[in-house]
């Protein structure tokens, strides 16, 4: 029985069946990590919450933007970021992440096979962010309802992510959920190969795209990439894991989820060019947050300072 299906069956057996995140983590004793429930008071998390209330106070976020981040060290099996990580929030496309695992559930359960029309469904879906690939993902596993069913039953450690809509054809979905912290369970299981067909998955996360990571930051361009972010009108998001590595080839992997959301917004009748600015302004601040996250990893795992061109080694309002 692989490990996959161990943790199935351990959901399925617990007491009276509940089985949430934490009580599901509690009776498997830690085979996911018992950092991933826990809420760690760093220096990292410290210095990204005294950035965010810069930020709050000198009016670059507005009152109603409220911000999620949970960032874990993988190499060192720890979570050094949980800020406000299971407030569940717009999931826009951050939600194919799960569409992804399921179509793998499904194929690992021989109840779909892995044909070159589905992988490039897959591919489009995550590479372009390519709604109608997505929906016809969806249509593939019997729809939204299977879809939920299957992130509940079979991934029961996902309490804040509810598949309930398609995407619409003007790309509008405000109705999925999920949060940074499901995000970075996803992310964290991925890597350490809980999760059917992950080598697959990492492929096609690796795939060339758009990120709010590492584009357009001073991390360098050799950091892996591993991600699927997610954009609506009062939702913009990034979740994946980068791969830092040093001289010798050393590899010190982490997984980063943020999520900034306005609930106000979707339905606020927005201009064209206060929806773009609002977008710019949460898309850059993504950004902040990542370069001080690479900052202070780097610190950690390579003993010295990370002294970028752009900034001096200035991140989140100050040298680390």
């Amino acid at each position: 029985m692989g490990t996959l299906d161990s943790l199935v069956n351990l959901a399925r057996d617990m007491p009276e069946g509940k089985a949430d995140r934490r009580s599901f983590l509690k009776f498997i004793g830690g085979t996911i990590g018992a950092g991933m429930v826990s809420n760690n008071d760093t220096m990292l998390e410290s210095r990204m919450g005294s950035f965010i209330q810069e930020k709050r106070k000198s009016g670059y976020l507005n009152p109603a933007d409220e911000i999620s981040v949970t960032v874990y060290d993988i190499d060192n099996n720890r979570k050094v970021v949980s800020i406000n990580e299971d407030a569940r929030r717009m999931a826009a496309s951050t939600i194919k992440d799960y569409v992804m695992l399921a179509v793998f559930h499904q194929i690992n359960r021989k109840k779909i096979k892995y044909s070159r029309r589905i992988q490039r469904l897959l591919e489009r879906m995550i590479r372009e962010s390519h709604n109608p690939s997505t929906n016809s993902l969806i249509r593939e596993l019997g729809g939204v309802k299977n879809v939920s069913g299957i992130i509940r039953s079979d991934f029961p450690y996902f309490n804040e992510t509810m598949v309930v809509e398609t995407i619409p054809d003007d790309g509008r979905t405000y109705k999925n959920t999920t949060s940074s912290h499901d995000l970075n369970i996803f992310y964290n299981q991925l890597w350490k190969g809980n999760l059917p067909y992950a080598q697959e998955m990492k492929r096609i996360l690796r795939l060339p795209k758009k990120d709010r990571l590492t584009d357009r930051t001073c991390i360098p361009s050799n950091t892996i990439v591993y991600n699927k972010t997610g954009t609506v009108h009062g939702l913009v998001a990034d979740s994946g894991i980068l791969v830092m590595r040093d001289n010798k080839g050393n590899q010190y992997p982490y997984a980063i989820s943020v999520m900034i959301e306005d609930k106000t917004r979707p339905h606020s009748g927005d201009s064209r060019a206060v929806r773009d600015t609002w977008k710019k302004r949460r898309s850059e601040l993504i950004r902040d947050i990542s370069e001080g996250t690479y900052d202070f990893l780097y610190n950690l795992h390579m003993e010295k300072p990370y002294r970028c061109k752009e900034h001096g080694g200035m991140h989140l309002g100050r040298r680390q």
